[in-house]
């Protein structure tokens, strides 16, 4: 599963739509920045979303995880389905796992100025004292 591939696919279904990125975000329920991100390759829809992506865009979930039209006549076998249903999921779960990562690390930088402030506000008030 490509990113890249998706994220094209999207963009020239939205546009065949004639929607904006912001429609598209609200009937969806997200940001205009998540679908950019989906249509930059930067990131991949959830898997909870493509379901409805697929109807607003009126093409299948398959299309949407290949990243490509498919013909009505073309049709893919079930273990090439698991390999895209368990593509998709792999992506949504990495994503998860870097907002996690990035989450604790803001965290770690708060933690740090915090207490650097407590240090220094102590310090101030033990030299105002002497």
């Amino acid at each position: 599963m490509d990113k890249e591939r998706t994220g094209q696919l999207i963009t020239e279904l939205r546009k065949e739509k004639g929607l904006t990125q912001k429609q598209l975000a609200d009937a969806l329920h997200v940001t205009d920045k998540a679908v950019s991100k989906w249509e930059r390759g930067l990131s991949f829809p959830d898997i909870s979303l493509l379901e409805p992506i697929s109807e607003i865009l009126g093409v299948s979930i398959m299309e949407i995880l290949a990243g490509e039209r498919q013909e009505e006549t073309d049709t893919i076998s079930r273990e090439e389905a698991q390999m895209l249903v368990n593509a998709s999921v792999e992506l949504s779960d990495e994503e998860i796992r870097h907002k996690k990562e990035r989450s604790r690390l803001i965290i770690i930088i708060l933690i740090v100025a915090l207490l650097l402030l407590l240090s220094l506000t102590l310090n101030v008030i033990s030299l105002l004292r002497a």
